[in-house]
């Protein structure tokens, strides 16, 4: 910095408060944003039960939460030669705005997943808890639980 003139050293602290300056906008534009309006939230939901409805398809029971608190995102499947590892997962949109509370209360949420290859002996686990998951025999089993 010794090299520059002084017009060059004025120059350059102008432009390095004006990239700091930018930087502290950026920063309370997204935090303003994030309590006015909010981000969503996404959250591992828990797997319950399963249920073979087809060659290959499972039909997932997990629990979400209340609408606005814990609606359903994704349900994610990984396959291997003995486990069949099924994630779920929930949104809580705008759940960063100031004021955002949801209950504690859980709904039980379905959706169908595509295997790649039958089920057969693999076991069923859950993403979420890393724990087996039941297998029941068809639909009406999962539904009464």
């Amino acid at each position: 910095m010794d090299d520059l003139s002084a017009e060059g050293r004025t120059r350059l602290r102008a432009l390095s408060l004006y990239l700091v300056g930018a930087i502290v906008l950026a920063l309370a534009a997204v935090g303003g944003y994030a309590l006015v309006v909010g981000f969503d939230r996404v959250r591992p939901a828990p797997v319950e039960a399963v249920a073979v409805v087809g060659e290959r398809e499972l039909l997932v029971r997990y629990l979400g939460g209340v609408p606005g608190c814990g609606d359903p995102l994704r349900v994610e499947v990984a396959e291997d030669a003995d486990e069949v590892v099924v994630s779920a997962f929930t949104v809580a949109r705008r759940a960063t705005r100031e004021g955002f509370s949801c209950s504690a209360a859980s709904v039980p949420m379905l959706q169908t997943v595509r295997l790649g290859e039958a089920l057969g002996d693999r076991v069923v686990r859950d993403g979420a808890r890393g724990v087996d998951v039941e297998v029941v025999a068809g639909v009406q089993d999962l539904l009464s639980d």
